[in-house]
């Protein structure tokens, strides 16, 4: 029929107020509708994704660039992400993660939309035991990049990179393995670092006073100074992970999971790294049956489009 009009000619303010409301998987395909949604879209970032009351969902590399996208109330998604292919992810604040690639080569990526920024190559060209922290998204000029790994049973070497930063800074801080066992989990609150390891205890770094303290975690009453100023979350994904959901028919399937910082109650909630096995047998008995071994990362999905020549 002459002059009847289609989805594509809706008026481009009323596309983006439609847009600006929309969670991650409903923007992404709002998006690919046509280029008209598209660029409607271009203001959109999945902004509610990040709100206080929302969890975060589990991002899996599964083969290549392919990836499985999970959250216990809304299922399953396969996203084709290039850039994650060969990829370790390190940490993850916001949307964006800290990606790693063999011979040194690191950056941040926001997955959904593939917004990706450079860093000066790390001084390591291989990672085993590293785990790294972020003070503040990328884009923001307070950014602070920290990775640490144990370089012997006696030191620790911690390397920092501030936003607009071409060079790392390398401090060794001295804490012996028996100690401070290996590090699993990372996160950065108000000028300090924190380190977690095995066992109970957390390394501080200041990095205004360049230098580290060794904490405890404890349960119960103490002295408020020696509390963290956030809480820990562990064995979050039996929590808020249906395995029939996830693994399907997978039956021996390991999975190393990068933790990330929420908000719970009006406060900081670190959700910590973990291991997960989809079936119930021994690490052992998983190895003798060639297990599948994967990498996920908690991550608040954001839609973040930045300049391209955007630099660090």
């Amino acid at each position: 029929m002459d002059g009847e009009l289609s989805w594509s000619d809706l008026p481009s303010e009323l596309l983006t107020l439609i847009a600006i409301r929309l969670p991650i998987i409903e923007l992404l395909c709002f998006s690919s509708v046509c280029k008209h949604w598209y660029a409607a879209s271009s203001s959109a970032s999945a902004q509610i994704e990040s709100a206080p009351y929302q969890q975060p969902w589990l991002l899996i590399q599964t083969e290549g660039s392919r990836c499985s996208l999970y959250k216990k109330s809304r299922g399953n998604f396969h996203p084709d992400i290039p850039e994650m292919d060969g990829a370790t992810c390190l940490a993850s604040l916001q949307g964006w993660l800290l990606l790693f690639k063999q011979s040194g080569s690191i950056f941040f990526l926001c997955p959904m939309s593939s917004a990706k920024i450079t860093l000066p190559q790390f001084p390591h060209s291989e990672i085993s035991d590293h785990v790294a922290a972020i003070s503040s998204p990328p884009t923001s000029p307070d950014c602070i990049v920290s990775v640490v790994n144990r370089s012997d049973s006696m030191n620790l070497d911690l390397h920092l990179l501030r936003r607009g930063e071409e060079n790392w800074t390398k401090h060794t801080i001295r804490f012996h393995i028996d100690n401070f066992k290996s590090i699993t989990c990372a996160t950065f609150y108000e000028g300090d670092f924190y380190y977690l390891d095995t066992g109970d205890a957390a390394l501080m770094f200041s990095v205004k006073k360049k230098s580290g303290t060794r904490c405890q975690i404890v349960d119960g009453e103490g002295e408020p100074e020696r509390y963290l100023p956030f809480f820990t979350t562990q064995d979050y994904f039996v929590r808020n992970v249906k395995k029939e959901q996830l693994f399907g028919s997978d039956k021996n399937v390991f999975i190393t999971i990068c933790g990330t910082l929420a908000k719970r109650d009006g406060c900081n909630e670190f959700i910590r790294s973990e291991d997960i096995r989809s079936s119930e047998k021994s690490e052992e008995e998983e190895e003798e049956e060639d297990c599948i071994k994967k990498r996920g990362v908690w991550i608040f999905p954001r839609f973040f489009q930045i300049p391209h020549d955007q630099r660090w």
